[in-house]
């Protein structure tokens, strides 16, 4: 593919970059005329439809890959000594940055609208951001998921001045960014590896909420006890706070079902309220919206695949699976991600499978960089598991052997987590 590279075009690469948010990043800096390359330890779609639109891929590690670059962003601070492009970039002297520190400076130009929260922060990037392009705002987009609007893509260059940023919450990445609006959907017990607790997160969402620009828009959900502490904590004095949701979850018309994507639904509404959108254009665009890559996405008519990976995700999923399908018999495949999470929050885990009928839990998925191998495991969460009874199966190909004979009308399956439950999936269906 041939590019028309700017004359200031620079040679940037990236370490990971199969990455959700570092793909999306290197094609926002193509989109800018740079020649952009990339490595990752393994291939994926992602970095299959990366190498399609231009960027140069390199599956495994090598001193080659970094050589002639005059930056190198990774993914996050993890990435260090040992990585030896990492090594060989600063050995080199070759300016290195994280993915959030880079996204940080991009945002500087733009009229920056940031979502996070500990649940739900892609479906509402997703709704913002397919509420301006309708509205003719023409907005560049970065998200952590494949949108459908995007055409399966998680990034959008748009010609206009706003920025619409899924602002991630893991390892402090939302705090390098500056935003005109925020949104916070909710605050919960995530990421307690780098948190340790609670109080952390709360620390941690309270930095991000005070990064709002002067005389800039706080939008928060008025219906979480643990945002409405935080916005409380801090002197918001300089800015305009808009608590949605504050008294009952407002309903929407959506195309896909759940309490809990009706209160991100309320948060876009109003971040394009406050963007002078009208109420008609928006609520044509919320009635369009069918969500998002691995949220509650059917890949197969009563088969679903979905992201959650947290209990009180499990638990609104599968309620809102259930209470639209009241009759059917709904199945869970489970794939427990990251052992931190799942020994810190054992005992959520084991309460949070309810609306399930059955339930089969597949071995950890352990994060590279991130797990020692110390703690609980999913044999033992299937022993604590009352309701409904677990079954325990070590690998996927048994569980899904099983599975595959419920994939019958009358039934709901859906496969859940974060891992590579995702990708083994759909290497069979």
């Amino acid at each position: 593919m041939l590019l028309h590279m700017s004359k200031d075009a620079k040679h940037i690469h990236f370490i990971g970059v199969g990455g959700i948010g570092t793909s999306a990043l290197a094609q926002y800096y193509l989109a800018k005329g740079n020649i952009v390359s990339g490595s990752d330890a393994d291939s994926s779609d992602i970095t299959n439809a990366l190498a399609t639109k231009g960027i140069t891929v390199q599956i495994g590690h090598k001193v080659e890959n970094v050589r002639g670059a005059d930056m190198v962003i990774h993914p996050s601070p993890a990435v260090g000594k040992g990585n030896i492009e990492y090594d060989s970039a600063k050995h080199d002297k070759i300016p290195t940055i994280s993915y959030a520190q880079a996204v940080g400076e991009i945002t500087k130009g733009y009229t920056t609208i940031a979502i996070s929260g500990s649940h739900g922060k892609s479906t509402t990037t997703a709704m913002i951001a397919r509420i301006m392009i309708e509205a003719g705002l023409d907005p560049t987009v970065i998200v952590g998921t494949k949108m459908y609007e995007l055409g399966g893509n998680n990034f959008r260059m748009g010609k206009s001045q706003y920025m619409v940023l899924e602002a991630d919450d893991f390892n402090r990445h939302f705090h390098n960014y500056f935003p005109a609006i925020t949104v916070i959907t909710n605050i919960d017990k995530e990421h307690l590896d780098i948190y340790k607790d609670l109080d952390g997160v709360k620390q941690a969402f309270g930095q991000f909420i005070t990064n709002t620009k002067p005389g800039g828009t706080i939008i928060a959900n008025g219906q979480d006890s643990n945002t409405i502490e935080v916005i409380g904590s801090r002197d918001l004095s300089k800015n305009h706070v808009v608590l949605y949701n504050a008294n009952a979850i407002a309903h929407h018309e959506l195309g896909v079902v759940g309490e809990y994507n009706q209160s991100n639904a309320e948060a876009a509404y109003m971040v394009a309220s406050e963007l002078g959108i009208n109420s008609a254009q928006i609520a044509k665009s919320l009635a369009g919206f069918k969500g998002s890559w691995r949220r509650l996405e059917e890949i197969r008519e009563g088969i679903y695949s979905d992201y959650a990976h947290h209990p009180t995700e499990i638990k609104a999923t599968l309620r809102a699976l259930k209470s639209s399908n009241p009759t059917k018999q709904l199945v869970c495949v489970f794939q427990p991600h990251q052992r931190h999470r799942l020994n810190e929050l054992f005992d959520d885990f084991s309460k949070c499978f309810e609306a399930a009928d059955m339930l089969y839990l597949l071995p950890l998925y352990a994060v590279r960089g991130r797990d020692d191998g110390v703690g609980k495991s999913s044999r033992e969460l299937a022993e604590q598991i009352k309701n409904p009874p677990a079954i325990y199966r070590s690998s996927f190909d048994k569980a899904f052997n099983e599975v595959s004979a419920l994939f019958v009308p009358g039934n709901i399956v859906v496969f859940m987590g974060a891992g590579d439950i995702d990708e083994q999936l759909r290497a069979r269906i």
